[in-house]
């Protein structure tokens, strides 16, 4: 059990950054937009449209961060490594693509996933793979959209051609010069 990490907590003053202050100086321009040209009764509209959103998705992305957050915690490092890790080459990206067309949901799902799997040790390689896959791949939206909607020999043309994406966005992501170390929150 020493390969099980160990949860670290950050201060929750540290949670508004510069992206926080963006998008909050974002909202209040285009609520102070909407009031001028559309009117008070527009801005009260759209704000309990969009409160009635929130309180649909933070339960939904409060349970998907808790499941990464475990998995983080549960997933042994090594185990990472070898499989998903920065040298795992084809056959970690074979993985994350299996795992990422398998990923069930949206974007709550998907992305706190993502977070979890890059804390985790996962390489590079394997986590553009895992997001590429999981939009293009999709088996949950192939059975509940693209079936009923598109018929079996569309979907079977569609994901031939799709299947070879995340490993060419696999190997393009290995050749950009960048680094996707995330910076300590601690």
């Amino acid at each position: 059990m020493s390969d099980v990490q160990k949860p670290s907590f950050r201060p929750l003053g540290k949670t508004i950054d510069r992206s926080l202050v963006v998008l909050t100086a974002l909202a209040v321009g285009s609520g102070v937009a909407c009031w001028a040209f559309l009117g008070r009764d527009a801005l009260l509209e759209s704000f309990s449209s969009d409160l009635s959103t929130f309180i649909d998705i933070v339960p939904k992305l409060a349970a998907a961060l808790l499941v990464a957050s475990l998995l983080q915690l549960l997933i042994p490092r090594a185990l990472v490594a070898k499989w998903i890790g920065e040298g795992s080459g084809v056959k970690g990206v074979a993985i994350a693509t299996a795992i990422g067309a398998l990923t069930p949901g949206g974007p709550m799902t998907s992305f706190p996933m993502v977070t979890a799997l890059h804390e985790s040790g996962t390489g590079r390689a394997p986590l553009v793979a895992y997001l590429t896959s999981w939009s293009n791949l999709g088996f949950q939206r192939i059975l509940i959209w693209e079936l009923p909607l598109l018929h079996l020999p569309f979907v079977i043309l569609r994901c031939l051609a799709c299947l070879p994406l995340p490993f060419l966005a696999a190997f393009i992501s290995t050749r950009i010069p960048l680094s996707i170390e995330r910076k300590s929150k601690h």
